[in-house]
């Protein structure tokens, strides 16, 4: 259940991973849409992301959720 909902979502956020740690880590190379991580280094899972955020959690995330969320209105 879960490879289909990554397969098919619309975005996938890859958040604050080492993108190593297998079978969570193959789930990035599944989605074939948009693909956002958001780590302070480059990970495993880097390569495989549309685009990739160099900085922590906590400050980028509130404002690529909140564009979102605008985007959808």
């Amino acid at each position: 259940r879960t490879v289909s909902m990554v397969a098919t979502a619309d975005l996938l956020l890859v958040i604050g991973t080492s993108g190593i740690v297998y079978p969570a880590a193959g789930l990035a190379t599944l989605h074939h849409g948009l693909s956002i991580e958001i780590n302070p280094e480059a990970s495993g899972v880097s390569a495989v992301c549309t685009h990739a955020v160099p900085m922590r959690a906590a400050e980028a995330t509130p404002a690529i959720v909140d564009a979102i969320l605008e985007a959808r209105r």
